[in-house]
């Protein structure tokens, strides 16, 4: 009866994260000429996000799930090269779309890292509810701002608003999917530590292989500095989430 509530919870728990992801995604509405002038921000603040999201939450969160640092540096690795392996394949389909490259590569990311999030929750719930609760706040805390950042990419890579809204609809179901997972083989620290892992890899790729790349032939001199400062702005704020979660 315990096992079936812990599954409940966290299926539950990674809904609402799906649902305050996904409202984090309204940004793309904003009227065009706003839009635009905030899209170099939101892509540089995005890639500071991952980043830090990739080397202060996920790496120190492998690392004490008994992933030594040169498993986890390997594991990296892995995620930096299966990624560019996926874009490989992403640039050599030919489509009409008129789509970045770097903005399909961020919703496969996307989908990638809300899926390791649903891991995550669905591993916390497994310990104990109320630290699937806690984690799972503290997900959504760091899922917000980053969302916003990931939706400026979209539009900023061709996708329409309605469009972009609706692929997020599609990338934030890996949320609950990887709870799901995660009740269903059972808690393994090996398993999750070596997921963390490798989504940090994936991560870093995504951040400094596509996003920051696609940003700067739109750049002008208003944006001269934008991709520092903004990458900056990002890494301080996952700072800060890293030393609240400390001191928890």
């Amino acid at each position: 009866m315990q096992q079936d509530f812990d599954v409940s919870g966290a299926l539950a728990a990674s809904v609402v994260v799906a649902g305050a992801s996904l409202s984090a995604r309204l940004v793309v509405w904003l009227p065009t000429r706003h839009l635009h002038g905030w899209l170099p921000w939101l892509q540089a603040t995005a890639a500071g996000l991952l980043i830090g999201d990739a080397l202060l939450h996920m790496l120190p969160e492998a690392m004490a799930r008994g992933i030594t640092a040169s498993q986890a540096g390997g594991r990296i690795a892995l995620g930096v090269l299966c990624l560019l392996a996926l874009e490989c394949v992403v640039r050599a389909v030919r489509t009409p779309s008129s789509t970045a490259a770097f903005a399909r590569m961020n919703i496969i990311g996307d989908t990638l890292h809300h899926f390791v999030d649903g891991i995550v929750i669905g591993a916390s719930f497994a310990i104990d509810p109320t630290l699937g609760m806690i984690v799972a706040l503290a997900i959504m805390a760091h899922e917000l701002p980053r969302e916003m950042g990931n939706a400026g990419v979209l539009v900023a890579g061709g996708y329409l608003p309605r469009r972009a809204f609706a692929l997020s609809v599609a990338t934030t179901a890996a949320l609950p999917l990887g709870a799901l997972a995660m009740t269903t083989v059972g808690l393994s620290h090996a398993f999750l530590g070596t997921s963390l892992a490798l989504a940090a890899g994936t991560t870093l790729y995504l951040a400094c292989g596509d996003v920051l790349p696609g940003m700067w032939q739109a750049l002008d001199k208003r944006h001269r500095f934008t991709p520092a400062l903004g990458v900056a702005a990002g890494l301080v704020f996952m700072w800060a989430a890293a030393l609240l979660d400390q001191g928890r």
